[in-house]
């Protein structure tokens, strides 16, 4: 016989198992948690950003791109970007460029592609001289080539104006006089005609954008000596240059190289610069003197800030839904990097449970995502309606269709152990459980 006070115990226990609120709450999971996420120092590939590879092609005597060391390049010195020169050097004096050679330019294009990579392109007609082209053939020349910028649009990422004078730096030229500004007006329009506007163009000076397209924000700048001298050899030639250029939006896509050691191209100042300037991308070759003086660490720092460096700061999720229910998910992002992404992407929390994926856009545009302000996303969206456990995942795909699903083309954050480089997703180390 069981004595009246164990009775009694009984029977509490089993009316609080029966009523709301009480030891039903205790047991309960949680809908939702909050995740804290640490920070890496990884140097990675990220798409258009970073230091690039270099490289430069005479039409005549074609070096084609590898799309096997081009990869080689994004895998093992996380070089996203390649620097492409296209000189044109038997057209300078001829209206049409064979199909032959448009067919080279295409082809390297498609290596690109296939290595996962994009370009910073450029074209020329000479490296040695002033002997360029007349205003009147350079457009015949665009016009050709705008077919297969359009066609490869997702794999360029920045267009420089070129063209004109020794290098296509607008300098040394036979064609285009300094008071040519009509003129070169018409060659930066045909560019910006001839690629898409997701394309940024490039021009070398800041005197050359303020006096042709001043409030143009696709348009940046090219600095193929920064740091060399107290105006970077001729770069700046206004007095409030480097104020208007840190006051462009951060957008604007800024990048180049050094070129001299001077009592300014030491890493106090670079940093400095990159940072007030929004620098992208930067040549990791020349001038090998001006690097080295970085030191590794200060080289370390340019590449990982060159661009964006996106982390994920926290999240808060959902961990607990009925079929089809509505739930919230939030997560704060900080760019760590010189620049907010050039281009615009998607940025979408998928759900995964074996094979089966669904995928949330979350509103946002990445190219306001400015350096060292922290960015919260929140999105609002309906549970699976499979019952199971699905994982949570965060993924910024190419806004190509043709390279979305392509995982070198996604953007990796900057947090230890979340990115998986077979799908191009950034777990968030949270799981969704849907149950009836």
């Amino acid at each position: 016989m069981v004595p009246y006070p164990a009775k009694a115990v009984a029977a509490a226990t089993a009316l609080a198992l029966l009523m709301p609120g009480t030891a039903t709450a205790a047991v309960t999971a949680p809908t939702k948690v909050t995740k804290v996420y640490a920070a890496s120092d990884a140097i990675f590939a990220n798409p258009g950003r970073g230091f690039f590879t270099y490289t430069e092609t005479y039409l005549s005597q074609h070096e084609p791109l590898s799309a096997a060391e081009l990869s080689d390049a994004r895998v093992k010195e996380s070089h996203s970007l390649v620097f492409r020169n296209f000189y044109l050097d038997e057209y300078s004096g001829r209206d049409t460029i064979t199909a032959s050679d448009l067919g080279l330019i295409s082809a390297d294009l498609a290596a690109a592609r296939t290595a996962g990579v994009t370009l910073v392109m450029r074209f020329a007609y000479t490296s040695a001289s002033d002997a360029d082209a007349p205003l009147s053939r350079v457009l015949k020349h665009i016009a050709q080539l705008k077919p297969i910028l359009v066609a490869n649009a997702d794999v360029i990422a920045a267009l420089q104006a070129g063209f004109i004078g020794r290098w296509g730096e607008w300098y040394y030229t036979r064609n285009f006089t300094a008071a040519d500004w009509s003129d070169r007006k018409q060659v930066v329009a045909a560019l910006l005609t001839a690629v898409p506007a997701s394309v940024p163009i490039q021009v070398r000076t800041p005197a050359y954008k303020r006096k042709i397209f001043p409030n143009d924000a696709r348009i940046g700048i090219h600095n193929d000596c920064f740091l060399a001298s107290d105006d970077d050899f001729g770069t700046y030639t206004a007095p409030d240059d480097r104020t208007w250029l840190a006051a462009q939006p951060a957008s604007a896509l800024v990048g180049g190289e050094t070129c001299q050691v001077s009592t300014r191209s030491g890493w106090a100042t670079a940093s400095k610069e990159m940072a007030a300037y929004h620098w992208t991308y930067l040549n990791p070759t020349f001038n090998q003197d001006v690097l080295d003086s970085w030191g590794t660490a200060g080289r370390a720092v340019a590449a990982r800030k060159l661009g964006y460096r996106i982390r994920l700061v926290r999240a808060t999720l959902p961990t607990r839904s009925k079929p089809s229910g509505t739930v919230t998910a939030s997560l704060t992002l900080l760019n760590e990097g010189y620049a907010p992404p050039a281009r615009n992407r998607p940025v979408q929390l998928v759900l995964t449970s074996g094979n089966r994926r669904i995928v949330t856009t979350v509103k946002s545009d990445v190219r306001t995502w400015a350096p060292g302000k922290p960015v919260t996303l929140s999105v609002t969206f309906k549970a699976p309606s499979q019952t199971g456990a699905w994982g949570l995942s965060l993924i910024l795909p190419d806004p190509s269709v043709k390279l979305a699903s392509t995982p070198a083309y996604a953007v990796q954050l900057a947090n230890p152990g979340v990115w998986n480089p077979t799908t191009g997703r950034n777990t968030l180390g949270a799981t969704l459980t849907v149950a009836r």
